[in-house]
């Protein structure tokens, strides 16, 4: 093995900033977060992230990290040949237009590269999780919002305009539910966490079990992902069936995805996929089922393994895969 490189990156989410170091071998050497504070706007969110950054920065000069480039992991579209956010950030009120890229490099004086969170995502799974075996996978996760980043023989597919990898916008139902994107019908819309609750609540209304009326209370309104998760791995009947109808709904949306793609792989995460339940195996399930059979026949589908740190890691990254544009 050569020298021991290091890498910084910032994973920008609508509740909180994750950031760290991570050395060549994975280790990470710094973890922390931060409230993103979102809600308050484009202009504060970025004055924040420019603190983290110079702060990260001064901690591996102090613990002789030599950094070469910044890696920032953020929501919506992003021009990665600019580090500008182009387009989609419903969690980030005012975020569309925001020259991350630029602004940062102006300030730290070193290389900036800014891409798509759910694509750090993929590139931290498949240098050091559950796709590092594997040259062609899908990484989705599932939580907030549904997102997905590609990875084809060895690199990070991010399409013609840098849109690539929206799997929650795939329309499943074209008279559908409405979608926070605009459109109707969307996969996001039927498998977020948000769309997951209001689903729940709307049944639970009709009644609801012993084990349920104890945890929420007897308020549907209580009602959480961790508990309506806690319940089904308990085995209570009405939170096993929306667990069940939620994974059936993403792996039929998924399954076209399979058959265009092929990959050798799918790796599962986000704060859906981590409630267990049998979820994953679900979803599968319905993929396999659905999808052509040469498709499916050697598909391996995993959970993620980097778990919440996978944002920053992969950010750090960026500069590794950055575009052959640039």
């Amino acid at each position: 093995m050569g020298e021991l490189q290091y890498y910084a990156g910032i994973d920008i989410g609508g509740s909180n900033i994750k950031y760290g170091i991570i050395d060549s071998t994975g280790k990470i050497l710094v973890r922390e977060q931060k409230p993103a504070r979102a809600d308050k706007g484009a202009t504060p969110l970025l004055h924040l992230i420019t603190n983290i950054a110079e702060n990260l920065l001064l901690h591996a000069a102090e613990n002789e990290y030599p950094i070469n480039w910044l890696g920032i992991g953020s929501p919506g579209t992003i021009d990665n040949l600019t580090g500008t956010v182009n387009g989609r950030c419903p969690n980030i009120p005012g975020w569309v237009g925001t020259e991350i890229g630029a602004h940062l490099k102006d300030h730290l004086n070193m290389p900036v590269y800014v891409d798509n969170d759910a694509n750090a995502m993929a590139l931290a799974e498949f240098r050091f999780g559950a796709a590092k075996r594997f040259r062609s996978v899908l990484c989705i996760t599932v939580g907030t919002g549904i997102g997905g980043g590609i990875i084809i023989d060895g690199q990070l597919w991010r399409g013609a305009h840098f849109s690539a990898g929206e799997v929650g916008h795939i329309i499943i139902d074209y008279k559908g539910k409405p979608c926070r994107c605009g459109n109707i019908g969307c996969l996001e819309a039927y498998c977020s966490s948000q769309a997951i609750l209001n689903r729940a609540r709307s049944k639970l209304k009709d009644g609801m079990s012993e084990m349920l009326k104890s945890v929420l209370n007897g308020d549907p309104d209580n009602l959480t992902i961790k508990k309506l998760f806690a319940a089904a791995r308990k085995s209570d009947e009405t939170a096993l069936e929306i667990v069940e109808e939620t994974a059936t709904i993403l792996g039929a949306g998924l399954s076209g995805l399979v058959n265009v793609l092929n990959p050798q792989a799918i790796i599962f995460g986000g704060g859906v996929v981590d409630g267990g339940a049998g979820f994953i195996e679900i979803v599968g399930a319905e993929i396999r089922k659905r999808a052509f059979p040469s498709a499916t026949e050697k598909l391996r589908i995993l959970k993620a393994e980097l778990g919440n740190d996978a944002g920053f890691i992969g950010a750090g990254l960026l500069g590794e895969h950055k575009s052959k544009r640039q």
